[in-house]
């Protein structure tokens, strides 16, 4: 579970005869909320899976309120690390997030109406879309879960896709999401393993964003912008352009200095924290809280 502030909405559904109670540490493993092997954002960036430029960018975005997917390979491959990169990113989301925890085919959404609850504040996390499990999300209940963002929530998952493309087409053509829908989902990272060495090693292979405002020449369709792209040639990755920088900084609504000020000094802080193999989930917690403070 992240580490940044929280208020848990416990959502009330049931297993059989038990209640799911996302505060319950067994729970959210039983459940998929957790994997076995908890790293924070410093560890995976020192072991090289990502990098700090990538993930400052994507830190300040989640903290202007951007809905996330976390997708992995549709072959089968265990320990891929979806359910870790997800969690380690939720420890950027602003302090004083409610997260409403999602219980699969259960999930009724009452939330939704909990009285004095703020959508602006309120990401709703659901462990993966897919149709593996009934703890997970699939087909007109996965459907009305990624249509929250349209009544102002946020939204976090996962799911199985191997690429962007792949990605928006579970959307557009499994759970038939229009448009607008996807226009609102945000951040999307496309993550997988590669080589054949043991143990195996991990990188984010596409970083997107999805284009908010409806482009004039294709009205009809959601587009991805690209924010971070491994380069499998040399190891590396290649980023936006200053462009797409000056249009995220419009959506964060924040000018082109400011944007840029606050994303070199993220970028800074997880080079730091990331040194001698990272510092754990609740070093990175005070670390993520004294920028805060500091700015």
């Amino acid at each position: 579970m992240c580490r940044v502030a929280v208020i848990i909405i416990a959502n009330g559904a049931w297993k059989g005869n038990t209640m799911f109670d996302p505060r319950d540490p067994y729970e959210r493993y039983y459940w998929h909320y957790e994997s076995r092997r908890q790293l924070s954002m410093a560890q995976i960036i020192a072991l090289e899976s990502v990098d700090a430029q990538t993930v400052g960018l994507i830190w300040l975005l989640l903290e202007h309120g951007a809905s996330l997917m976390v997708a992995g390979p549709t072959d089968p491959q265990p320990g891929v690390g979806k359910t870790t990169t997800l969690n380690a990113l939720l420890q950027f989301l602003p302090e004083g997030t409610a997260i409403a925890y999602m219980s699969g085919m259960y999930e009724n959404f009452s939330f939704t109406h909990i009285p004095d609850i703020d959508p602006a504040t309120t990401y709703a996390l659901c462990n993966e879309v897919s149709n593996h499990l009934p703890i997970y999300m699939w087909g007109r209940i996965a459907r009305r879960y990624l249509s929250l963002p349209g009544q102002g929530f946020h939204v976090a998952s996962s799911l199985h896709a191997d690429t962007i493309d792949d990605v928006l087409s579970i959307f557009r053509h499994d759970l038939r999401l229009t448009a607008p829908d996807i226009r609102r989902l945000g951040l999307i990272v496309n993550i997988g393993l590669v080589g054949h060495a043991y143990p195996a090693r991990r990188r984010w292979f596409t970083t997107h964003f999805m284009q908010p405002e409806i482009d004039i020449a294709r009205p009809d369709e959601a587009l991805p912008v690209p924010l971070s792209l491994w380069n499998s040639f040399d190891d590396t990755f290649e980023y936006a352009d200053a462009p797409i920088l000056q249009d995220l900084a419009r959506w964060c609504g924040l000018s082109d200095d400011e944007f840029n000020a606050a994303l070199a000094l993220r970028v800074a802080c997880l080079q730091e924290l990331a040194q001698n193999g990272g510092v754990d989930t609740q070093d990175m917690y005070d670390a993520i809280n004294e920028l805060r403070a500091k700015e």
